[in-house]
């Protein structure tokens, strides 16, 4: 009988970092491929919901490193800076609180109907801006894409 013996010339902590290293490259590959997946259905969602899209909302959401193995889209501070209105669109104008009543130095408008003295006019809006969810809508699309990530198919 023949005896067949085999040594290993890699050492154990040598193979724990190769494992780790693939495990960090796989969750980098994934978590980007899920943010480009979000970017897509979020603007999407506005393009599809608005009633007259120009694209500026939809291009204030992109994907971004938000660390050495995570993704994300929506940052708040841009958002704010650059279509502060995206919670007004989202929500619904009426689920934020959105404060009506404000000064219009220009008269009447279509958007409001005005109260108060000739020296200082406040509106209120006819129609409320109505809730488009395209956040949410977003997340429901990801929790299917995460579901068939982790099935591997």
């Amino acid at each position: 009988m023949s005896v067949l013996s085999t040594r290993v010339l890699t050492k154990p902590n040598q193979i724990r970092e190769w494992l780790t290293e693939v495990a960090e490259i796989e969750a980098e590959r994934i978590s980007k491929r899920l943010a480009e997946m979000a970017e897509t259905s979020i603007k999407m969602w506005i393009m599809n919901t608005s009633k007259m899209p120009t694209g500026a909302l939809a291009d204030a959401f992109f994907k971004e490193q938000t660390g050495p193995y995570s993704w994300g889209i929506g940052n708040i501070s841009y958002l704010n800076d650059n279509a502060n209105y995206w919670r007004h669109i989202n929500f619904g104008s009426e689920a934020i609180g959105a404060n009506w009543d404000h000064f219009t130095p220009n008269g009447p408008t279509k958007a409001v109907v005005l109260e108060g003295t000739p020296d200082k006019m406040f509106g209120q809006a006819h129609n409320p801006i109505p809730a488009h969810n395209y956040i949410e809508k977003t997340i429901a699309d990801l929790e299917v894409a995460i579901q068939q990530v982790i099935s591997g198919r």
